[in-house]
């Protein structure tokens, strides 16, 4: 009998053993094979490669956002719209009205950066600006230097610190002047805004120093080209006519004394800012050459110089030494030269020997706090409004909460005597009235110009403060204008 064929097992094992185990089949779904264990059954979707725009090129953000909009064809053109001229810049009869300015000035103003993206020259078809008090007063200062230059007595030289609230029109009046000084064919000196000189965002180099100065100064080369370039543009015209007579080659190039023109010097300064700084010194050594000295067709005109956001320089900069300490803002050389002019040492002497009109005015905008400068402009607010009490600089300072004075700011309070303060409030009410007159002809101002309707809008914009009275005559229903700070026209909820 055949032995049986046992199956190997395992004796502790109850299950069966089972044997050839069959694979199962993969079902496949219409050609596809199943989607295996937790495995996602959703749609597969792919991605598109998405399209980024290109950023604009370098620059063209700024330029966008410093672009100057000087005119608006869907204004409506006002009729009969005189233009500021020289024949009625100083005339009384024209306070409260609103006069245009010409084409040629405004490429000269243009070129000087009088123009600022928060005033409202895009609502309006022409460029006009409206004549105030104060306004005719420059005009007269304009017209008393040039008597005095064009007579025998000595030129006459004004000094003007110009103040006041928030959007009371300090930067307008400034435009103004320049506008008068242009028509008069004067020599005109911007500096649009003084925040640019501290901080800390252009090139600057000490100076050797010497026994005459007590503290180290420094120059600001790009800084210097900018003025040579604002200078030469927008005064091409004089400064084309103006010869040098003074020899520049120890400070120079060689090739500058070959020069035609003033303007050519300038043009050297502004294309090479790396010798800006001694070329804006022998631009100013020519233009300020003493009267018995200049050759026969070489007379200097007067000049204006117009300062915005002057109380940026009575405080720290965010320059560093080379020990690492802030830097003054009267250790710079332009900044210096600036405020000599502007608090001159005595009446007589002065740094115009041709006469002209030296302005500066405060901001309120960024409002840096300067107690040892305001403190100068009380003292010289008490002086004008006591003429006849002698004047006395050595006051003690009486703020109670100030623990610390800045001696450089506080030396200025003994130059402050020959420089007169202009404190710009509000617009009378008969000025309210041409204003409002001149956006209801523009199409901005729907209301009737009534007394009620200009008594209301004063009384709203805090007694006349012009630019809180344009924004209220800019306030549309039917939506024409975009509102926000773009456009810059700022509307009130």
């Amino acid at each position: 009998m055949p032995a049986a064929t046992l199956i190997p097992s395992s004796s502790f094992h109850t299950s069966a053993v089972q044997q050839n185990v069959v694979k199962k089949k993969s079902v496949s779904i219409q050609g596809a094979r199943a989607p295996k264990l937790r495995e996602s059954r959703s749609a597969r979707i792919k991605k598109k490669s998405r399209e980024r725009p290109r950023p604009p090129p370098v620059g063209e953000r700024k330029a966008q956002r410093k672009r100057i909009v000087l005119s608006n064809t869907n204004a409506l053109e006002v009729q009969g719209l005189q233009k500021l001229g020289v024949d009625n810049m100083a005339d009384v009869a024209q306070v409260g009205k609103v006069l245009a300015l010409d084409g040629p000035l405004l490429d000269q103003l243009r070129d000087a950066k009088a123009f600022k993206t928060t005033q409202n020259w895009n609502m309006f078809r022409t460029p006009s600006t409206l004549i105030r008090n104060e306004t005719v007063e420059v005009g007269s200062d304009i017209q008393r230097v040039n008597d005095s230059v064009n007579g025998e007595g000595e030129p006459a030289t004004v000094h003007k610190l110009i103040t006041g609230e928030k959007a009371s029109g300090k930067s307008i009046h400034l435009l103004q002047a320049m506008s008068m000084a242009y028509l008069n064919k004067w020599l005109v000196i911007n500096v649009p805004d003084c925040q640019e000189y501290i901080l800390n965002q252009s090139a600057y180099a000490p100076v050797p120093q010497t026994d005459s100065t007590s503290s180290q100064m420094y120059i600001q080369p790009q800084l210097a080209s900018d003025l040579l370039a604002r200078l030469a543009h927008s005064n091409a015209s004089v400064l084309s006519s103006l010869r040098p007579i003074h020899n520049h080659s120890a400070t120079l190039p060689k090739s500058a004394n070959k020069l035609k023109s003033l303007k050519d010097l300038a043009l050297l300064g502004a294309n090479e800012h790396h010798i800006a700084p001694q070329v804006w010194d022998a631009v100013w050594k020519e233009l300020t050459v003493k009267p018995e000295n200049a050759k026969e067709g070489s007379a200097r005109p007067p000049v204006l110089i117009a300062i915005d956001g002057v109380n940026f320089w009575m405080d720290f900069t965010r320059y560093k030494s080379s020990d690492y300490k802030p830097i003054h803002a009267h250790q710079f050389t332009l900044i210096k030269q600036f405020l000599d002019l502007l608090f001159p040492a005595t009446k007589t002497q002065t740094a115009l020997p041709h006469g002209g009109v030296v302005m500066a005015a405060t901001t309120k905008s960024n409002h840096p706090t300067t107690p040892t400068f305001e403190h100068i402009t009380t003292q010289i607010v008490q002086r004008q409004a006591n003429p006849d009490s002698p004047y006395t600089p050595d006051l003690s300072y009486t703020d109670p909460y100030m623990t610390k004075v800045d001696s450089r700011v506080w030396e200025l309070r003994n130059r402050s005597e020959h420089t007169d303060l202009v404190d710009l409030k509000g617009l009378s009410r008969p000025e309210s009235k041409g204003l409002l007159e001149y956006f209801a002809k523009s199409g901005i101002f729907k209301e009737a110009v009534t007394d009620g309707a200009v008594s209301e809008k004063w009384s709203l914009s805090g007694g006349g403060i012009v630019g809180e009275l344009c924004k209220l005559s800019g306030r549309l229903r039917t939506g024409i204008f975009e509102t926000g700070r773009r456009e810059g026209v700022k509307m009130r909820a």
